[in-house]
């Protein structure tokens, strides 16, 4: 993924409850009395009714999971390698993360560029959500490739596929071991996804324009999948296709916009006009998940989204 993300042996207790969202950058988010605490704390509205009604939550109860980064290799052992790398670069940009969040960083710098490109296609890899859509996919395919002729052992009898056009060849020698992969194998393939995918998807980012929406108070929500991906003319598209556009909240007074209009200014920060904060909010909280994260009155939060959704 990086040289920035090298394996370092540590000589600590291993964290079980794994953060897919940093607590540094959820700190951003917490109520103004508690952000500046040793335990600062922030409202969630889930848009799951099973979840109950909003509620106050330290920061460390929030998008984490067991064992998230860590999963049993072919011996039983837990691997901490993923989680030693990701640590290392939250590590690198929790220093940044200040000036970041409150300050105006000039964007076109080559390091900032690269350390927070990173961050973001990390973040974006590293929500549980990618782990669930790579074990669809592995259902889909299975399913897929029994409705060929099988052989005796049940291997598909195909050498390959048409895709769009294109003739693809298949190797069906480790058919069986993939059909009947199990938890350990899809929690192995999800941490492979991560290293694979994050770096080409952050060298993509770094060819958007950069710009960045600043607004005098605190407005910007989080959510537990921080990083929106969009597009304005199309309905299936990916962070390489043309045209997307991908929203980052750095904090509740900046928000992180990369597209590309490249026939417009780069890496310039953008007042907030007023009439747009409860849009931007819509947008994130869209994006989310399964909840929100914010530090303001929840009251005044939800009624803007809803005015929102309820416009003609």
């Amino acid at each position: 993924m990086s040289n920035v993300m090298h394996h370092k042996s540590r000589a600590r207790n291993r964290p079980k409850h794994q953060h897919w969202v940093p607590q540094f950058y959820l700190r951003y988010f917490a109520t103004p009395a508690t952000r500046n605490s040793k335990a600062p704390k922030v409202w969630i509205f889930s848009k799951e009714t099973s979840d109950g009604d909003e509620k106050l939550t330290s920061i460390r109860n929030v998008c984490g999971k067991r064992y998230l980064y860590s999963p049993r290799d072919q011996t039983g052992e837990r691997n901490w390698d993923l989680d030693d790398e990701i640590g290392d670069l939250e590590a690198m940009l929790s220093q940044i993360w200040p000036a970041l969040a409150t300050d105006y960083v000039a964007l076109g710098d080559e390091h900032v560029r690269k350390a927070l490109s990173l961050f973001v296609a990390v973040m974006h890899f590293r929500h549980p959500d990618t782990r669930s859509m790579l074990e669809v996919i592995h259902h889909q395919l299975v399913a897929c490739y029994e409705t060929c002729p099988l052989g005796a052992d049940g291997t598909p009898q195909i050498d390959s596929v048409k895709v769009d056009g294109e003739i693809y060849q298949v190797d069906t020698s480790e058919w069986l071991a993939y059909k009947n992969s199990g938890t350990d194998k899809h929690h192995r393939s999800f941490v492979s996804a991560i290293r694979s995918e994050a770096g080409r998807m952050a060298e993509h980012l770094l060819s958007k324009r950069w710009s960045v929406i600043v607004s005098d108070t605190d407005i910007f929500i989080t959510t537990d999948k921080p990083v929106v991906l969009l597009h304005e003319a199309r309905e299936r598209f990916g962070y390489g296709t043309p045209g997307s556009i991908i929203y980052f909240p750095l904090s509740p007074t900046r928000l992180l916009i990369l597209d590309d209009r490249h026939d417009e200014p780069s890496n310039q920060y953008y007042p907030l006009m007023s009439t747009n904060a409860g849009a931007v909010n819509f947008l994130l909280w869209r994006g989310a998940s399964r909840f929100l994260v914010t530090g303001r009155g929840l009251e005044r939060v939800i009624s803007e989204l809803c005015a929102l959704n309820n416009s003609p």
